[in-house]
């Protein structure tokens, strides 16, 4: 595969549950997806520790979260930026957990670096059907950027006014409460977005897709999918396609539950993912 880039890496920050030198091999990386931060895997980075006994590593992707805002968001560079951060980690083999965008960032590096792979848990997304989810986020992502923070000068009145203004957008109450995360007190004092709005927008268009040269490479470790069964962005008919890069792939659906299952009904994901993580070595 063509090399990924690392010298425009960033690095990221992260937070390790658990103590990787009393754990089991491979550590556990959790990545969000799009407007998300690692904030939002808290709970299951905690209960994946005390049952798994593997250290668990929770990363906010560039610009998300606490880490640096950069003026690319290509697949290509936040595989990258991983890679970076496993070296910098000592980290040899990890098992990748990523849920949307995530999802396939952790889908790169497994086609990227394969050997720093121990398996590959992809959380309702697919490289091949890339269209279907992005009907709305364009939209959501400009209104983020027309909010006028000026007046604010508490979070709390930020955030008020933030979902008073998305609310009539944003129909998924789990996205609208990863969106309210973005809130924030910058280092300028001034309140506003914790993600950076503008790349997001100016690259939805490689955030939507998966890149072709990752489509041409393979992993054939352990992979599975979970998708919701309410959920467009993983559909059945994808599996032949996706066995094409993952020729070990399986899929699993959770019931009555859609896109954000992992928050939707915790206690069934972590009951799916947990029998997979232990598998690998």
């Amino acid at each position: 595969m063509e090399r990924i880039p690392t010298k425009s890496a960033v690095n990221l920050s992260y937070k390790i549950y658990g103590e990787p030198t009393i754990y089991h091999e491979p550590p556990i990386l959790l990545v969000h997806g799009l407007l998300g931060c690692k904030k939002h895997w808290d709970d299951i980075g905690k209960t994946i520790v005390n049952v798994v006994k593997k250290a668990v590593v929770s990363i906010d992707l560039r610009n998300h979260g606490h880490s640096p805002h950069a003026n690319s968001h290509k697949y290509e560079d936040l595989v990258g930026d991983i890679l970076i951060l496993l070296d910098k980690l000592s980290i040899k083999r990890a098992s990748l957990v990523g849920h949307c965008m995530g999802g396939k960032v952790v889908m790169g590096v497994s086609l990227a670096a394969p050997d720093k792979v121990a398996g590959l848990l992809v959380v309702d997304i697919s490289p091949v059907s890339t269209a279907r989810h992005s009907d709305s986020l364009p939209e959501i992502l400009v209104a983020m950027n027309n909010v006028d923070f000026k007046k604010a000068k508490k979070i709390r009145a930020a955030k008020k006014e933030v979902k008073k203004q998305l609310k009539p957008i944003v129909k998924d109450h789990h996205l609208l409460k990863a969106i309210l995360w973005n809130v924030i007190k910058k280092s300028n004092h001034k309140i506003g977005w914790a993600c950076n709005l503008d790349i997001l927008v100016k690259h939805f268009k490689y955030i939507k897709s998966f890149p072709d040269i990752m489509r041409k490479q393979s992993f054939y470790g352990p992979t599975l999918f979970i998708g919701g069964q309410l959920s467009e962005y993983l559909p059945a008919d994808d599996l032949p396609a996706i066995r094409e890069m993952f020729p070990r792939a399986v899929v699993s659906y959770i019931p009555e539950v859609g896109h954000n299952l992992h928050s939707e009904d915790t206690k069934t994901f972590l009951e799916i993912a947990i029998a997979f993580l232990k598998t690998n070595k």
